[in-house]
């Protein structure tokens, strides 16, 4: 069972960056999160981090999450507006050749599914994560329906040996 809404708040510092990743993990071990999507998620959320630390005049974020097995929504608060309106803004190749930030602004929107705003000063991560899901029901029913196929083909040449 997701325990949702879980919530922490960090210090726009450096050295917070392990409390990012002790969220990240918990989040992604409570929602069996295989390493791919916890790459994008660890990623992208230490990669928000950082933009934050320089550019935000806030020391410290609230960072919450929740989840219904089909995506993760991981929240920012506050976060000023004029930092949320520059991921309103496409990054092409060219800009992130020659600025931090617009990389960092890229890489997120590479690896985020749904980057919104709500209540003028809290930023939304959405991670879709219901492929995962369909994905281990398929391994797990073609494992199955292989074993399956070979017990009924050793129970016939059984037979046909008696």
């Amino acid at each position: 069972m997701v325990n949702n809404n879980q919530s922490v708040t960090i210090d726009l510092k450096p050295e917070s960056i392990r409390d990012i990743e002790f969220f990240v993990d918990t989040v992604c071990d409570q929602v069996f999160i295989n390493e791919t999507y916890y790459g994008n998620i660890l990623m992208s959320v230490s990669e928000l981090f950082n933009y934050l630390i320089e550019n935000n005049q806030n020391n410290k974020i609230n960072v919450t999450y929740n989840s219904d097995y089909k995506t993760i929504r991981i929240s920012f608060q506050p976060i000023d507006i004029q930092l949320i309106a520059g991921f309103s803004k496409k990054v092409g190749f060219e800009e992130i050749m020659h600025k931090d930030d617009d990389r960092k602004l890229f890489l997120i929107h590479s690896l985020v599914d749904n980057i919104s705003l709500y209540n003028n000063d809290t930023l939304l991560f959405e991670f879709d994560i219901s492929a995962l899901h369909n994905d281990i029901y398929k391994k797990r029913a073609d494992l199955l329906a292989n074993y399956f196929s070979k017990q009924t083909i050793s129970e016939k040449v059984q037979k046909e040996n008696d």
